[in-house]
């Protein structure tokens, strides 16, 4: 929920892989103002207050746009504007996406990931081993 701390962090991760260190896993944790579905709304085991309160408090847009504004980085007006652009971005994507034919069939077979290495894992009885697919 800090933008900041997340470009930190990446930051340290991307170091730290580029270094030859090995792997490392990264964890965001957010806040999820609506329900997981249409059958689950979200406000009944979270109060109005409560996701309000987050949203006041913890937004992570909001928390950067107020640090953008106090640091005069940018106007509020730069940024409605900014906003707007992008806005008309995701517009313009959404409008394309719409109006482009569906794709073949076949499609779905590419881009898939395949286990190169041929690795597997044991199951629950040890003699059996499971191609990871």
């Amino acid at each position: 929920m800090d933008a900041l701390a997340v470009k930190q962090g990446i930051a340290y991760a991307k170091a730290h892989c580029v270094s030859g260190k090995g792997p490392i896993v990264l964890e965001m944790d957010t806040y999820r103002y609506h329900g997981h579905s249409m059958s689950d709304p979200g406000s009944t085991y979270r109060t109005r207050d409560e996701i309000t309160g987050v949203r006041q408090e913890r937004d992570p847009v909001e928390r950067l746009r107020k640090l953008v504004v106090e640091h005069d980085l940018l106007s509020a007006a730069d940024i409605k504007a900014l906003e707007k652009e992008q806005r008309a971005l995701v517009d313009r994507a959404v409008a394309l996406a719409k109006a482009a034919a569906e794709p073949a069939p076949n499609a779905l077979f590419t881009d898939v990931w395949v286990n190169p290495l041929g690795a597997s894992a044991r199951g629950v009885e040890p003699q059996l081993m499971h191609p990871l697919l």
